[in-house]
């Protein structure tokens, strides 16, 4: 491995919610650790896939994993997108009992992870200082409220009675105060997320441009009428 990549690394440890307050020598530590490892995935390549065994946790260095999942029927749904470096994923599954993944984490393009076994969490005072494993209880208490969080949020929105509720409430709940929507996914990975169909959501969509509701530059939806948008919750 090669200094920028090694870099690359320690920043993306540096931004991970799971070494919150690590110091340099910690974070050095822990990658030398005999559970960790490195592992670069070609676009397209399954991190894991729906089955598989659950026994590691995911750090995304740099690129891009989708997690999502299949119905009976084989329509693909998109659960998240992994993109920033430091997010993590599949973390819960190793303290949930869960025999295997119900789900798929697959690169949307070339990306390098990170990856720690079980056996580091089971045995984590013998593999690293009492500072640092305290630190890392501590951070996953965090990260697992904060998914706790998101998914009710989620179900709340797989929960809307129609796709204009469904996209009101994802609208608002990703909104910035000038009205621009913070997070701006293609419309066929807010279909996914939404789990509508792409014609479905994008005659949706010019219906309520076409009302004065929002306004659509691209990828880009503005909310031009916040009384308006608020009528669909």
């Amino acid at each position: 491995m090669d200094k920028d990549e090694n870099d690359s690394i320690i920043q993306a440890l540096s931004k991970s919610a799971l070494c919150k307050e690590f110091t340099q020598d910690e974070l050095l530590s822990l990658l030398e650790e005999n559970n960790t490892e490195i592992k670069k995935y070609e676009k397209g390549s399954f991190v894991f896939e729906e089955g598989d065994v659950p026994d590691r946790l995911y750090v995304l260095i740099y690129g891009l994993v989708e997690v999502s999942k299949l119905t009976f029927s084989g329509k693909k749904i998109l659960i998240t997108t992994i993109e920033n470096p430091g997010d993590m994923f599949s973390e819960v599954y190793m303290f949930m009992g869960k025999s295997k993944y119900d789900m798929s984490a697959q690169t949307g393009e070339e990306s390098l992870i990170l990856s720690i076994s079980s056996e580091f969490f089971e045995n984590i005072s013998y593999n690293t200082n009492a500072l640092a494993a305290e630190k890392i209880r501590k951070n996953l208490m965090s990260i697992f409220a904060m998914k706790a969080y998101n998914l009710s949020g989620k179900v709340r929105l797989l929960g809307c009675g129609s796709i204009r509720e469904k996209i009101s409430l994802y609208l608002i709940e990703n909104q910035t105060p000038s009205g621009e929507i913070a997070k701006n996914p293609s419309r066929e990975e807010l279909a996914d997320y939404l789990n509508v169909t792409r014609p479905s959501l994008s005659r949706e969509l010019g219906n309520m441009e076409k009302e004065g509701i929002i306004r659509l530059d691209g990828r880009k939806i503005v909310i031009v009428s916040q009384e308006k948008l608020e009528e669909y919750l």
